[in-house]
């Protein structure tokens, strides 16, 4: 499905950092969003992995990670400062987050879709992600296996892996 709406989903930037943090602290309300410090570490030594969707001049959305020798979300990897390699098999997705106002669009699966694209292009073998137990059928839709319960237990909340394989 492609979003219900026209957005132009590129590559953020270092000039993102506010508007993209501010959406991040609106998703997770319950005190569990990256810090920006953290995203300012993301958009300065990975933002090649970090893609946000535009509607009207106006970022409403992103998806962020990076390529790792893991093969699932730890909660260190969370931290400005963790490490990452480039050249790693595996691209683990740190959130995906939509605006509550734009929601039901399509436009978080625009967002996935691109990621996993990118993420084969620039040959990954998998992709791994961690999410609360609601969210399992959003993923499992693009072809991602639960894996079961995470190791990472950011914010006290029972996370799950999930994974896809990427390469044919």
């Amino acid at each position: 499905m492609s979003s219900k709406i026209k957005i132009q989903i590129s590559n953020a930037s270092l000039s993102d950092l506010d508007a993209l943090h501010e959406l991040e602290r609106d998703a997770f309300t319950d005190g569990n969003s990256a810090s920006r410090e953290a995203f300012e570490y993301r958009l300065t030594e990975f933002p090649q992995w970090f893609f946000k969707a535009v509607y009207n001049d106006r970022i409403i959305g992103f998806i962020n990670g990076s390529p790792s020798d893991k093969q699932f979300i730890t909660d260190d990897l969370f931290l400005s400062g963790a490490s990452f390699n480039d050249d790693a098999e595996n691209f683990l997705v740190f959130g995906l987050v939509v605006h509550r106002d734009f929601r039901g669009l399509g436009i978080a699966s625009s967002l996935m879709r691109n990621a996993l694209s990118v993420s084969k292009e620039r040959g990954k073998k998998r992709a791994t992600l961690t999410c609360e137990k609601s969210l399992i059928p959003f993923y499992e839709q693009f072809g991602f296996n639960n894996c079961g319960v995470s190791e990472s237990v950011v914010g006290g909340i029972q996370y799950f892996d999930m994974e896809i394989t990427l390469s044919d």
